[in-house]
């Protein structure tokens, strides 16, 4: 595929005498001759040439442009997971509605028309709608694969235009806290599973607020049961579904000290070894494994409606509602600033607002008319 060719053209000047340009393009020298000598002429600067019009080269289909340029080079070398996740993208939404157009056919219009497609998936043959943050997901890789064929000169403009689209689709949620007396119920239920892996997997998972790929990734030698914590240095994820992948930690303060509750000790001792994986051994557990452990386990906590993620929400929920700032809930949970304990954490759990009841009750103290 050729880059495309360009030059900025003197056609006159404006009536404060400064210069008029145009700009002349082609995908060879011979091709941008050519448009150079046609703006001349249109411009009444070169008379008595009639430029003779050649074929001008095809333009890929955006299909062949994420094939031939922007998959080997902007997604190859990106982390697994990631790469999974653009993949995802790619396949499910990007080319099944627009793969097969050249890439100047896409413009603004048809990227609205694209949003709306994605916000209405279910009538489309997909499982669901997607909501407001998947959209504006896929909408970035999008937007990043047109910003390098804008670069590569293959297109004048890029049809992603912020202040015209817009995501008609439903707000994205969070993952949800569980109830306080449900959590209680699930801890106490926890150590008379009678699977040590699923003791295991659901002590480390309800107790300590680890992301569940951190919980995978934790090792024997991390723990430190005597002075109760634990290191977090790695994670394990699953891009290729079964086979696990070891690799770092999401962000650098991701890497932290663990509490375990003593609760999580008692169930944690019988259990320890001196080396391996906790979930697994020489190697982590398998998705299938993982999968199946947790389906088992929910199972017999009677756990519905929840995901392991939600585990983690109830967690950095529950320390928010106890008091703890923003900063310190974040370096517990490994979130690289407040912004997620500030916008995600105890906002609306009802448990939360009413945790407030004595300090509402505080300023009204002296106000006793109708009691």
């Amino acid at each position: 595929m050729s880059k495309r060719l360009k030059e900025r053209v003197q056609t006159g000047v404006d009536d404060q005498q400064k210069p008029v340009y145009k700009w002349a393009a082609g995908y060879s020298a011979a091709e941008l001759q050519l448009d150079i000598a046609r703006i001349l002429v249109e411009a009444g600067m070169l008379e008595g040439v009639t430029p003779q019009p050649q074929e001008t080269k095809k333009l890929p289909t955006l299909r062949e442009f994420i094939d031939q340029e922007y998959r080997p080079a902007f997604i190859a070398n990106l982390e697994l997971t990631t790469q999974a996740n653009y993949e995802s993208y790619i396949s499910l939404n990007i080319l099944p509605f627009m793969g097969d157009m050249r890439l100047d056919e896409i413009n603004v219009g048809t990227v609205q028309r694209f949003y709306d497609w994605m916000a209405n998936a279910a009538s489309h043959g997909r499982k669901k709608n997607l909501n407001r943050n998947t959209i504006a997901r896929v909408s970035g890789l999008l937007s990043r694969i047109f910003r390098v064929a804008l670069e590569m000169g293959l297109v004048s403009e890029s049809p992603m235009k912020k202040t015209l689209l817009r995501i008609n689709a439903e707000e994205g949620g969070h993952h949800t806290a569980l109830p306080d007396e449900e959590v209680l119920r699930i801890k106490r239920e926890i150590p008379s599973l009678d699977v040590r892996n699923e003791r295991l997997f659901m002590g480390l998972l309800v107790y300590t607020g680890m992301r569940p790929e951190e919980v995978m990734g934790l090792r024997w030698e991390d723990i430190h049961l005597g002075k109760q914590y634990a290191e977090i240095k790695r994670a394990v994820t699953y891009p290729k579904k079964n086979q696990p992948v070891i690799k770092g930690t999401k962000t650098k303060k991701s890497v932290r000290t663990v509490i375990l509750p003593k609760a999580l000790v008692g169930i944690l001792t019988p259990c320890a070894e001196s080396e391996g994986f906790i979930c697994g051994g020489e190697q982590p557990w398998t998705w299938t494994v993982l999968d199946n452990i947790k389906r088992r386990a929910y199972k017999k906590l009677r756990i519905k409606g929840f995901s392991n993620y939600d585990f983690r929400s109830t967690f950095g929920t529950q320390l928010k509602e106890s008091g703890l700032s923003s900063a310190i809930v974040a370096d517990l949970m490994g979130h690289a600033d407040t912004r997620m304990v500030e916008t995600v954490y105890a906002r609306t759990r009802h448990e939360g607002v009413m945790k407030q009841l004595e300090a509402v009750e505080a300023i009204n103290s002296g106000i006793t008319a109708g009691l």
